[in-house]
């Protein structure tokens, strides 16, 4: 199948990071329930049952200083991963609030990228699958609504970057789209 020259682009991007370090990561969560003006409480920013980080985008800080961001972008109807090596994310000093907070991503792995995988689906960047120390970590374009019964739904190539670090969490969870017409354009 041919993609676009951009998509390409953008692809070969992300698997140039192989063999570089990760030292850190830092990023702006989505808020899942309670935006302030639902009912004034403070907002909910998943928790033990959601199986993954829901964010506006993340910043590596790599080897040497440089970074590597991950945000998205919308190509018609679609929203697909967008990779940058301009910090978007850097220090928090953006007065992020309501919905949004910046924070440190612990939880997301460090260490020598081993592997990268690109994977489009409906011409845009859908995944990235990598492996950091060791560690797996999955970005998926997508989104992640909170249901008033305190539910999941995840929705793919949507306007939120998700990051997964449990592969059997990615398969169990449950998609509004199917996840089998993922290509993979680099490796």
């Amino acid at each position: 199948m041919g993609w676009d020259d951009w998509v390409v682009s953008r692809s070969r991007e992300l698997v140039s990071l192989r063999g570089r370090r990760v030292d850190s990561w830092v990023g702006v969560e989505m808020a899942l329930w309670g935006a302030p003006d639902d009912d004034g409480s403070d907002p909910q920013f998943g928790g033990l049952e959601v199986p993954c980080l829901h964010l506006l985008g993340l910043q590596a800080s790599r080897d040497h200083g440089g970074v590597v961001s991950v945000t998205t972008y919308q190509d018609d109807v679609f929203f697909g991963l967008l990779p940058s090596l301009e910090a978007k994310f850097a220090d928090g000093g953006r007065p992020w609030e309501g919905i949004y907070r910046w924070r440190p991503l612990t939880e997301l792995p460090t260490g020598r990228i081993e592997h990268v995988a690109v994977f489009a689906d409906e011409g845009v960047l859908a995944e990235v699958h990598l492996r950091i120390g060791g560690q797996p970590l999955l970005l998926v374009a997508g989104e992640l609504d909170g249901t008033p019964a305190d539910g999941l739904l995840f929705h793919r190539l949507d306007d939120s970057v998700l990051a997964f670090t449990d592969l059997a969490a990615v398969e169990h969870a449950i998609w509004t789209s199917s996840r089998q017409d993922l290509a993979l354009i680099h490796q």
